[in-house]
């Protein structure tokens, strides 16, 4: 039976395609189909409200495999830690339950330390360092992990404003590697000299920093003290995993403000299978053909551009990117008025429409673009043609409307 591009988008496309969700061969309904939840194909990125990234079949097994045992927590960490910290360089690192988590943990080490009274006093943070130092154009809404401790973030400008800031209720400074932040005046070199000149440790956010891998070593290396990954991101990794690496002194201190230890931080368990889960995907990234894989992506990118043209008024760019982290992406436009077809309504048509997708508006980043955001890196093989026929049958139908 031959199946034309267009019926393959109308109901039941997805299980044709064998997209997210669908029943398996054997017609058994999937996981979601049984708790009435609609998967979706992910054309915009690694976000955790659109659960985060899928996994590398190698971490999926791993955790399988650690699944099965039991073993002391303790000892675990402590042998994942050797080994995260012989593959990237740190001094010492161990598994976090996500990177906000690390950053939080960070910020426990930098105040309360090893301290048993103190730990144990948190968020209280009366006869402790109390402040952490860091860029304006760096607050964020993720910067809740540093304040949940009690920490006072102190805002500044220039290296002059942060050498000024520092005062004896100063923790340590912190430094947000981010596409949303935007405008900094000191880069992360300067801002680690300023620090180490003071005396004081230098915590870095670099949740999503990963692509290029070679970022797991190059912060460590750079004098950075406390540095914080996401696990679910582009790493691959567990969705709920983090990686907290750097200085032995704060990085034991932060551990021990963490979970299975019964303080402050508990909230933020890790589980075995998590803790494996991250170290296989740290592994796996350090081997990765980055180059390789971008070529990739930009092949399926250009598949949709070429299909996008032979739809009348559209037109496709694609968007420079800031730093190496993001994939590459495209931006499709039209002339939202004359085809009475605006943006958002597109995107609810691709969040509607069966299969469903998320793609991205682009007048909404930092800093701002046109169009309609299309991002590869959590497509799957074929779904980016998905995506682009989906589009491309929304556009043709307001051409009548």
């Amino acid at each position: 039976m031959t199946v034309s591009r267009r019926n393959l988008l109308q109901a039941g496309a997805a299980a044709a395609l064998g997209a997210p969700g669908s029943a398996n061969a054997a017609g058994v309904p999937s996981i979601y189909q049984r708790l009435g939840v609609r998967p979706v194909i992910n054309a915009v990125g690694t976000l955790t409200t659109l659960s985060g990234s899928v996994m590398l079949p190698e971490v999926k097994r791993a955790m399988d495999e650690a699944s099965r045992s039991f073993v002391r927590i303790h000892d675990l960490q402590e042998k994942v830690g050797q080994r995260l910290a012989e593959i990237t360089g740190a001094e010492a690192a161990f598994v976090t339950a996500g990177a906000s988590a690390a950053l939080c943990l960070a910020t426990c080490a930098v105040t309360a330390g090893k301290d048993p009274a103190k730990m144990n006093q948190l968020p209280d943070l009366t006869g402790m360092k109390s402040e952490i130092i860091i860029q304006k154009a760096h607050r964020n809404s993720y910067d809740h992990a540093f304040r949940m401790v009690g920490a006072k973030l102190v805002d500044v400008t220039t290296a002059e404003d942060v050498r000024q800031a520092i005062n004896e209720r100063t923790a340590a400074i912190a430094m947000v590697l981010s596409h949303n932040s935007l405008g900094h005046k000191v880069e992360l070199d300067e801002m680690i000299s300023v620090a180490h000149a003071a005396k004081l440790p230098l915590i870095l956010d670099s949740a999503a920093e990963v692509p290029p891998a070679a970022n797991l070593k190059k912060f460590v290396s750079m004098g950075a003290d406390l540095v914080a990954f996401s696990g679910g991101k582009n790493l691959r990794g567990p969705q709920c995993s983090g990686l907290l690496m750097g200085r032995k002194d704060l990085v034991e201190a932060a551990y021990a403000n963490s979970s299975p230890n019964n303080h402050f931080a508990r909230i933020a368990k890790i589980g075995k299978e998590e803790i494996v889960g991250l170290l296989v995907a740290v592994e796996m990234a350090l081997q990765r053909d980055e180059d390789k894989q971008r070529q990739e992506w930009t092949a399926m990118l250009n598949r949709v551009a070429d299909r996008l043209k032979k739809v009348p008024g559209v037109r496709t760019e694609f968007i420079p990117n800031l730093d190496y982290s993001h994939s590459p992406r495209l931006s499709v436009q039209w002339d939202e008025a004359a085809r009475k077809l605006p943006l958002d309504r597109m995107m609810k048509h691709l969040r509607e429409g069966t299969p469903s997708i998320e793609a991205s508006d682009m007048t909404k980043f930092r800093p701002a673009w046109k169009g309609l955001g299309i991002f590869p890196y959590n497509l799957e093989r074929g779904e980016e043609m998905v995506v682009a026929n989906r589009i491309a049958e929304i556009l043709t139908a307001s051409d009548k409307t």
